[in-house]
């Protein structure tokens, strides 16, 4: 297992609100018990950008929802839950997301250009603020979104790619940018031993 790394306290407090959101206050408690991280049970991490918290917690939270809901149920809750920390990050703490409210939606450029600047600013604040070594990559068909540092390391390893809170994340952005669906897939992953994690993103929508 890789070494942990430190992460901004308010990048785990946006996921525990969107684990709240998805699962209840109710649920969210049995979800850090299940985790083990009882420290954070109605005290959740202060909401500033200081690195006081490690993935490997974030990689247990997201463990515990899983469990909860188990392998079948889990992947449609952690979309939810992906869906809503971007929310909560835009509404929240645009710089865990690096984006700046509503200018790039209104920029007169074509979509794919816009969906281009999106995901490099998405991953100029994963290399800047959250501390995740992050890039993207252009092919005629689609963008990767390449994660090289990823919090699944710290999960149990299992049979598909289990980045779904990153797929919901990503998904929403697209969403509130294009105000169109599109069909994000994570096609490799560093739980299953991939130097990487990678999202394709279509240049076109479903």
């Amino acid at each position: 297992m890789p070494e942990d790394r430190m992460m901004p306290n308010d990048a785990l407090r946006l996921f525990f609100l969107a684990i709240e959101e998805v699962m209840g206050k109710d649920g969210m408690k049995a979800a850090l018990r299940g985790a083990k991280l009882d420290q954070y049970i109605d005290h959740y991490p202060p909401k500033n950008l200081d690195r006081g918290v490690r993935f490997g917690e974030y990689a247990t939270a997201e463990q515990a929802v899983e469990d909860f809901y188990g392998s079948r149920g889990a992947r449609a809750m952690l979309l939810r839950v992906g869906r809503a920390t971007f929310n909560y990050g835009m509404k929240e703490q645009s710089a865990v997301l690096g984006l700046a409210g509503q200018a790039l939606k209104v920029m007169p450029l074509p979509a794919t250009a816009k969906m281009k600047l999106l995901l490099e600013q998405m991953a100029g604040a994963a290399n800047k603020t959250l501390n995740q070594p992050t890039r993207v990559e252009e092919t005629a068909d689609a963008f990767l979104f390449v994660v090289d540092f990823c919090m699944c390391q710290f999960r149990p390893q299992h049979q598909n790619p289990c980045c779904f809170v990153t797929v919901g994340a990503l998904s929403e952005a697209i969403k509130w940018l294009t105000e169109k669906n599109f069909t994000i897939q994570e096609i490799t992953c560093m739980n299953l031993g991939a130097d990487a994690c990678r999202y394709r993103i279509p240049k076109t929508p479903e």
